[in-house]
């Protein structure tokens, strides 16, 4: 029944005319929207791939690196390439997505959950060491939001019981803790450039490491792992060329329901069967092999890295100018973040989404402790109760996107408009 006074075509198209912005595929340019063409009909060779690790190494400060098809697969292979075994505990932030304590579910580990910062959302050392046991054998260190965790607290206490350190930093390329790149602070750490992160190939990430030896094992767990079926290598390239015009903010209006047609046509390819999966996805190879073409894309987003972190930078200093949510808490300079989104913490949520969700698809993260398992979390052993800074923040968090297409005169006028309501429901510590 048609609802009075609003027009079918309306409800069908809520967001027309207005211009839209999206969390997603910020980063990316016309001309590898053109360069992309091409994958639909051959996938390219291998040298790209080494190509895009050679400068992945890098850019991370390390000897080597390694790509995969995705983050989560990068980080399942550095569990393996480290040594650990089933039955090890590995700790954990005890708010992250369900991608990671899933790697470790999958290879028979168990995730251990430690409370979190209510300021900077990254794992407080104190709640880590409180939690090593006879059975722990790794350290987990999530640069959440692309803000630096406390590196040196972790490793130090690392160091006292003998224990590997594992880098996320899927949310931080680019980033440094003290002129160190993120990358390089453990004996192992991966990078997401999914369509979500700090550079966007649609899918992808990589693992790296200054160890030769562990190097070696994931070159063979690498080398070892399948490609993607023709088909769904072709459906990666295109879910890159629809999502970048479909997403782009004078057509958001028409994208999200073009998006959701081609979704439920099954021509559009994304890593969301195995998120609330407690075993090895078999719709696809797990681990899978970076495509040619996603890291001729790469390619292209390093070479504009540095642009791209200080337009997130700059638009970090404008917010926390305003907000002034972080303060002296980081870790390391405001400037050495990569500030993937600028996050804090108000006190009704909703009221934010209605308000600032009218221009920005706003996408929030992290609404649960272990985003993408809304239920079921104790089939990755969290229960209730275990981190309750993490569950507070978990209710409260709001984020801004920092991306290229987020231009300042945007925030601007949503300042302007919501500066003052903002800075009354801020939820301060």
């Amino acid at each position: 029944m048609k609802e009075p006074g609003r027009p079918l075509w309306r409800k069908a198209l809520p967001d027309f005319p207005v211009r839209r912005y999206t969390v997603i595929g910020g980063t990316n340019s016309w001309s590898e929207w053109l360069a992309a063409w091409p994958a639909l009909l051959h996938r390219g060779d291998e040298a790209t791939v080494r190509a895009f690790e050679a400068e992945a190494a890098r850019r991370c400060g390390c000897r080597h690196a390694i790509a995969f098809a995705a983050g989560r697969m990068a980080l399942y292979a550095i569990l393996e390439a480290l040594g650990l075994r089933p039955g090890d505990e590995v700790i954990l932030p005890g708010y992250t997505c369900t991608v990671v304590p899933n790697a470790l579910v999958y290879r028979g580990m168990q995730p251990v959950y430690a409370d979190i910062s209510p300021t900077t959302f990254n794992v407080d050392p104190r709640c880590v060491e409180a939690l090593v046991g006879p059975r722990t054998r790794a350290i987990y260190m999530q640069h959440t939001f692309g803000v630096s965790c406390d590196t040196a607290g972790l490793r130090a206490i690392a160091q006292k019981h003998g224990l590997a350190t594992i880098e996320d930093a899927a949310h931080s390329l680019g980033a440094t803790h003290r002129g160190a790149p993120h990358g390089s602070l453990g004996d192992a750490a991966f990078v997401s450039t999914d369509r979500t992160k700090v550079i966007n190939t649609h899918l992808g990430g990589f693992a790296t490491t200054n160890d030769d030896a562990v190097a070696a094992r994931l070159a063979r767990i690498r080398d070892r792992a399948a490609s993607l079926s023709g088909l769904d290598s072709r459906r990666v390239a295109f879910s890159f060329l629809a999502e970048f015009v479909l997403r782009h903010p004078n057509a958001l209006w028409l994208g999200r329901p073009a998006l959701g047609a081609l979704r439920r046509m099954g021509l559009l390819f994304h890593w969301t069967a195995d998120e609330g999966m407690d075993r090895l996805p078999d719709g696809y190879p797990y681990p899978s092999r970076l495509e040619p073409a996603q890291a001729r894309i790469g390619l292209s987003q390093f070479a504009a890295l540095e642009e791209n972190l200080r337009h997130r930078r700059s638009l970090a200093r404008w917010l926390e100018d305003r907000i002034g949510w972080y303060g002296d808490t980081l870790p390391g300079a405001f400037d050495e973040q990569a500030w993937l989104r600028y996050s804090f913490l108000v006190r009704d949520r909703e009221a934010f989404v209605e308000r600032f969700g009218a221009r920005i698809e706003l996408g929030i993260w992290f609404p649960t402790v272990i985003f993408g398992r809304e239920t079921g979390t104790e089939a990755v052993g969290y229960r209730q109760g275990m981190c309750p800074v993490a569950e507070k923040v978990a209710q409260h968090i709001v984020n801004l996107p920092t991306h290229r297409r987020i231009r300042p005169a945007l925030l601007e006028s949503l300042w302007e408009r919501h500066g003052d309501w903002l800075r009354g429901e801020l939820l301060r510590n």
